[in-house]
């Protein structure tokens, strides 16, 4: 089986970059086997993601042409090793009866990065791992994927078993609940079940709480599972991509239940809060990020943390095996790999950038005004679009009601202009960057 893993990789090599090749494919190893499918090692977490969403498909489908009906499992192999020796473990309770916290040790409050989209969040699961709370130990976190949700509920967990290794803490999803009702359920167990939720935890943090979603059942024996917990002022920690009014059939009672405490939102990183993200995660990988490749990445990977992770990750392999310095070049591949193609810039999208800046209408911009607060501005325009796009004279001249000798004109006026003034040259710089950034993010 190993040799049939060897010969997957070298059918693959053609058909991909070389240089992803090398950063993706080759650190790919050879486990074993469990039944029917392959058990192939990664580095780490997050290159096992990787692999999953963009070549996974790609190695599955050689397999099958290949002749040979299995299926691919991917481990994280120092992840896997780093839990046998580091992980840690749930106190006090009987060993295969709840599941023990297996807590990334990555995910602290000291490695959170915090800004104006998530400050509240923080402070409010920092408040409660720290016993400092006068408001309730119920917290409702909710964001979309990628944002922090497990980082910080994971980070209240180890802050909790540091300073009070006695607490007995459980840290599950609501995918492992449930197949812990259904195991009860089927051993005839549940009142022990309830038992352990009930009396021997002092901490419960359940993440994905949207999948109980028509799960009738589990939602009535979560429902009283945790009434003694909320009544007694235990701290229980939800999480969820959907606030609990959002998530489709789930009973009024479980419902109150998850509303019950504080429900705050972490919201994706604004600008300030991607640029510290990108220090943080560069600093981790050996690398500083500086100057224009920062403020370039920072505008252009919005969205989750993990592409932001990507990106890092991307620009210190491509600046390993390329021997290249990490620029400006390496940073628009990265981003064009994760974001995509950039969309060529338009006279429409010139003239509706300029209109915006110098706060003028379409209508006026293209009037018969001659005032310079309306005529500077067209003769800006019509320059970048002179410089910035393919279009001719006659088409750009028509954007602007105008006829091709007047856009020439305008040309030859502003290209005197930067010559002769230092201001007139920064405004357009700043007007051709807020383009480039209007191009990488449409």
């Amino acid at each position: 089986m190993e040799n049939i893993w060897k010969t997957l990789k070298e059918t693959l090599r053609p058909k991909i970059p070389e240089s992803s090749y090398r950063v993706w494919i080759a650190p790919l190893t050879y486990e074993g086997t469990d039944g029917d499918t392959i058990i192939i090692n990664c580095p780490n977490q997050f290159f096992a993601s990787w692999i999953q969403e963009h070549y996974l498909p790609m190695l599955t489908q050689e397999l099958v042409q290949g002749g040979h009906i299995w299926k691919i499992r991917l481990s994280p192999a120092e992840i896997a090793k780093e839990a046998a020796r580091d992980q840690l473990h749930l106190p006090n309770f009987a060993p295969n009866e709840l599941p023990r916290p297996h807590f990334c040790k990555r995910f602290t409050f000291q490695e959170f990065v915090v800004g104006d989209c998530n400050r509240y969040p923080f402070s409010a699961c920092w408040t409660v791992a720290n016993e400092e709370d006068n408001h309730g130990k119920i917290i409702y976190l909710h964001s979309k994927a990628g944002l922090g949700k497990s980082h910080l509920t994971q980070a209240v967990g180890q802050t909790i078993i540091e300073k009070k290794p006695d607490r007995r803490l459980c840290y599950l999803t609501a995918n492992d609940f449930t197949s812990h009702v259904v195991k009860a359920i089927k051993n005839d167990t549940m009142e022990a079940f309830k038992h352990h939720y009930q009396k021997e935890c002092d901490v419960l943090l359940l993440e994905e709480v949207q999948s109980f979603a028509g799960r009738e059942r589990t939602q009535s024996e979560l429902a009283l599972v945790l009434d003694p917990l909320l009544d007694e002022g235990k701290t229980v920690i939800f999480t969820s991509n959907q606030l609990p009014r959002e998530i489709p059939k789930l009973n009024d009672q479980l419902r109150s239940r998850l509303s019950s405490g504080l429900i705050t939102t972490i919201n994706p990183p604004d600008l300030s809060t991607r640029k510290k993200l990108l220090i943080r995660k560069a600093k981790n990988q050996g690398i500083c990020l500086e100057g224009e490749v920062l403020d370039f990445l920072s505008q252009n990977l919005e969205g989750d943390i993990r592409r932001i992770e990507s990106a890092v990750v991307g620009l210190v392999a491509k600046s390993s095996l390329l021997r290249h310095p990490v620029d400006m070049d390496l940073a628009r591949e990265v981003v064009k790999d994760l974001v995509g193609e950039p969309v060529a810039i338009t006279v429409e999208a010139i003239r509706d950038t300029i209109c915006h800046h110098f706060h003028l209408s379409k209508e006026e911009i293209c009037s018969r005004s001659r005032k310079r607060s309306v005529a500077w501005p067209r003769q800006v325009a019509m320059y970048l679009a002179r410089c910035h796009t393919d279009a001719s004279l006659e088409a750009i001249g028509r954007e602007f009601n105008r006829d091709h000798a007047t856009v020439l004109h305008s040309v030859k006026r502003i290209k005197k202009q930067l010559n002769e003034s230092g201001k007139v040259r920064h405004q357009l710089e700043f007007l051709v960057d807020h383009l480039e950034r209007w191009r990488w993010q449409n």
